[in-house]
């Protein structure tokens, strides 16, 4: 067995439950970096001493270059690290996959790619950790025949019942456009999970994912009846399968469903609304007018500490406009980072509803 997959579980991707065996606690100067040039600094002295031999040293490295935030991951960094290595376990793979999977439509295809060669390393194979990241990959890309194809290799390698590789491969069919392939799989998993779930709280919250990527599939589609039946349908929800019902009501026209359902989260005393149940659930406002509903929501950001960016700012500032508070709508703008097309888009288009006045208290704003 190779040393480095003791460290993980299953197959060299999942931390350990120890932290203290967790690779990042082996290498603290790792963690301590904040941008790329700290860790590039650190990889220089690697080489110099010969630890980049070490594999878990390279693979602490590959995974900061891969899988940090994306103002800090550096893809091309990371892939030309991860040819270097002269030994690369399930993990680096996973890493790699993962980290161009979660980036733009053109780096997705190199994950597809590079999944595919892992596939041809006769020393490494996929574990439940890699279908996920491939199959996301697929789905941003819209390349449902290799996904087909993953789709019959994760069977193969059993992981038919695993609840998160099974959610991204309906996620894959629902955002290809095929929903009758996606409800087939739902529906048979749903089907045998049903005494399993209760008990087991990791198949409980999985089969929550993949009840709101039906929901989510649904909504794109604007069959908004099918969406609802399944929302009323689920044992459990999540505060992702609230946000799926408010926006996709919100995107297909229907303003009076989407604030009746976040009226009714609002009851509910196990979730509370968070930053894109407001962003979900303000459009809808401002179309109807409900200026009361909407000043309540932007005291609840206040007092929850939810950040209002340069995004929900502008959702404010067009639900004061709409609703006739000017004054307000500026108080809002006056907070916000002006250099920002989307919060001066959302000023100057509120702006011309008003009178001349208004239009004067705006301009103030402009000339401060």
């Amino acid at each position: 067995m190779n040393p480095t997959q003791t460290l993980y579980s299953p197959g060299g991707n999942s931390p350990a439950s120890s932290p203290a065996t967790h690779p990042s606690s082996l290498f603290p100067q790792i963690n301590t970096c904040r941008t790329i040039r700290d860790l590039s600094q650190i990889h220089a002295v690697f080489i110099k001493s010969g630890q980049i031999r070490d594999t878990l040293a390279a693979a602490e490295i590959l995974r900061f270059c891969a899988t940090s935030d994306l103002h800090h991951r550096d893809l091309d960094y990371a892939h030309k690290i991860f040819n270097q290595m002269p030994q690369r376990n399930c993990f680096s793979w996973n890493t790699i996959i993962r980290g161009f999977s979660e980036s733009d439509e053109d780096e997705a295809l190199i994950a597809i790619t590079l999944f595919c060669e892992m596939m041809s390393d006769e020393f490494v194979e996929p574990n439940r950790f890699t279908f996920p990241s491939v199959l996301k990959a697929c789905a941003k890309t819209g390349k449902i025949q290799e996904g087909k194809q993953i789709h019959g290799l994760a069977l193969k390698y059993g992981f038919g019942g695993d609840e998160f590789v099974m959610s991204n491969l309906v996620r894959m069919y629902v955002m290809c456009g095929l929903m009758k392939d996606a409800c087939v799989l739902f529906y048979k998993n749903i089907i045998e999970r049903e005494m399993v779930v209760m008990i087991d709280r990791r198949k409980r919250d999985g089969e929550v994912v993949l009840w709101n990527v039906m929901i989510d599939g649904y909504m794109r589609l604007g069959d908004c009846k099918a969406a609802r039946m399944l929302f009323d349908k689920m044992r459990q929800r999540s505060v992702v399968s609230w946000n799926t019902m408010i926006s996709g009501y919100s995107q297909n026209g229907f303003f009076k469903d989407a604030v009746e359902v976040f009226r009714e989260m609002k009851k509910g005393e196990d979730i509370r609304p968070n930053y894109v149940t407001l962003v979900s659930v303000l459009p809808a406002i401002s179309r109807l007018g409900s200026l009361e509903l909407g000043e309540w929501l932007h005291l609840y950001a206040e007092d929850s500490g939810i950040r209002i960016d340069d995004v929900l700012g502008s959702a404010l500032i067009d639900m004061y406009s709409k609703c006739g508070i000017i004054e307000k709508a500026i108080r809002v703008f006056e907070r916000l980072p002006r250099e920002n097309v989307i919060t001066w888009s959302a000023m100057i288009n509120g702006v011309p509803l008003y009178t001349t006045k208004r239009q004067v208290m705006l301009l103030t704003v402009f000339v401060k």
